[in-house]
């Protein structure tokens, strides 16, 4: 490679050559060139390792970050000491990442040492703004390489939690649905949520129908974006997390915020805002986005400040556990959740139900979570659909019979009370027009599965193809229908067979 071959003369008659070494490590994202360059590297690898003790800190950087990419038996050794001697704050971190795509394990106790030596420094606060930045990366490397060797402490959610203030989030417009379903607390609604005082975590896990549950921290609603951390601080963090949590600190945390914020903006702030956090608690909460267990999440309120809240990744949040199977069609848990919520007046005790799109089962198991049914099947013409139904009922622990063929062929040798379904929507497969069709094939076929007196549930994305093909059939009454979510243009439909 000619490129490298400069930089081995340039390098001989002691000549700048950092350029040359940046435009390598472009060279290496064209597609073959690692090949080649490793190649040349592999004959005559001295060429980096010299570059590694340049007088020129950039020079050694990049030397570094290129011997990281490549593959030599004496890498890691050469890596190792060339960190060890560095007394260029800006380089280090760029050290540990070169050294990560290597076996580091002879390595752990001195990066663990480093690694509490710089921790104690921060802490002591008596380095300079520039010198603060710096030890932070490479504080940020560290964990991430030592995260490969040794797990954080991951604290275990209390198995009799106290009531506690939460947030409930849920889809618009089914806030009043979920606060229906909570039995004991002080509840306020929100756009979105359902404000719980002193609610009761067990009982609040039996609700299926919002999306995340978040822990509302007191001491301070709105908080402005240059006292953040200050004001965060004052809030009962470290008292709500000795009663949720079991185990004594260090706690690992990241910062979420949900702001209309320009992305670098919000990652900047988010890093500064960590470091405060981590340096104002004396390590106590620690800053690892990679490897966190609680996350301080800032939401945005109408006049610019932040309510705050957190978020606890050991929260034993199982309502939706069944669901291990997957496809790009499934319908979101909650969605189906919230459809049987909505529809639990029209359901039957004991009914025979039928999904003929199925997916991977989503809306039987929620239906039959609601209410117990007699018989559940499901049809898809999507073998891997099918199977993850399979899957996913068994380790739900709930019997169901699934075919695997189209739906609009399919016979049974009796009717059903009930076809609940998440009709497919137009995509690069189903165009409009296909799509319209199939409305109107599937309200013929529902005469075929459906008893007399039957319901359809339909959860569809396409209000105006269903209200359009309804109008064609008298034998088909609209019972009612519900918006499940705005931003999505999702709705559900109780039709009546009244033939």
């Amino acid at each position: 490679m000619q490129l490298y071959e400069k930089i081995k003369e340039e390098s001989a008659k002691q000549k700048d050559i950092r350029k040359e070494l940046i435009a390598l490590r472009a060279v290496l994202k064209e597609p073959g060139k690692k090949e080649e360059l490793q190649k040349a590297f592999e004959e005559e690898p001295q060429v980096l390792a010299d570059c590694l003790l340049k007088e020129d800190a950039k020079t050694r950087k990049n030397a570094a970050l290129l011997l990281g990419a490549l593959a030599g038996p004496e890498n890691r050794k050469w890596l190792w000491e060339a960190y060890e001697r560095e007394t260029q704050l800006f380089v280090k971190p760029d050290y540990l990442k070169a050294l990560a795509s290597f076996d580091c394990g002879p390595y752990v106790e001195a990066l663990k040492a480093r690694q509490q030596e710089i921790e104690e420094k921060l802490n002591a606060g008596s380095e300079s703004q520039v010198e603060e930045k710096h030890f932070r990366e490479e504080l940020k490397e560290l964990r991430k390489l030592l995260l490969a060797y040794e797990k954080p402490l991951q604290h275990p959610f209390a198995e009799d939690p106290p009531p506690v203030d939460v947030l409930l989030l849920t889809n618009r417009g089914c806030e009043r649905l979920t606060a229906a379903q909570i039995p004991t607390g002080r509840i306020r609604l929100i756009k979105g949520g359902v404000q719980v005082e002193r609610g009761d975590i067990k009982a609040l896990l039996k609700v299926r129908t919002y999306r995340e549950l978040l822990f509302c921290l007191k001491g301070s609603r709105k908080i402005a974006k240059e006292e953040a951390a200050a004001k965060l601080l004052k809030t009962d963090w470290r008292e709500l997390l000795e009663r949720l949590l079991v185990g004594e600190p260090p706690y690992y945390f990241r910062i979420d915020v949900k702001c209309p914020m320009p992305l670098a903006e919000r990652s900047s702030f988010c890093k500064k805002l960590g470091a405060q956090i981590e340096q104002a608690t004396g390590g106590i909460l620690k800053n690892a986005p990679s490897a966190y267990e609680l996350e301080l999440r800032l939401t945005e309120n109408k006049d610019g400040t932040f309510f705050p809240l957190l978020r606890l990744k050991a929260f034993p949040d199982k309502r939706f556990s069944y669901r291990k199977y997957t496809v790009a069609a499934s319908v979101a848990p909650v969605q189906a959740a919230i459809c049987m919520e909505l529809a639990a007046p029209y359901l039957r005790e004991q009914a025979r139900v039928l999904d003929p799109f199925c997916g991977v089962g989503t809306m039987l198991l929620e239906r039959n979570y609601k209410l117990h049914a007699n018989t559940l099947y499901g049809i898809d013409v999507f073998a891997p659909a099918i199977e993850g139904a399979r899957e996913n009922f068994q380790i739900a622990g709930v019997p169901g019979h699934f075919i695997n063929r189209d739906s609009m062929t399919f016979t049974h040798e009796y009717h059903f009370d009930e076809i609940v379904t998440n009709f497919p929507t137009k995509g690069k497969s189903l165009t409009p027009h296909a799509l319209d069709c199939l409305y109107s094939r599937f309200l013929d076929k529902a005469l075929e599965f459906l008893e007399q007196d039957g319901i359809i549930l339909l959860y569809s994305h396409d209000r105006g193809y269903v209200k359009k093909n309804l109008r064609q059939y008298t034998c088909w009454k609209l019972e009612q229908e519900w918006c499940v979510s705005e931003r999505e243009g999702a709705w559900l439909f109780c039709i009546r067979r009244a033939d």
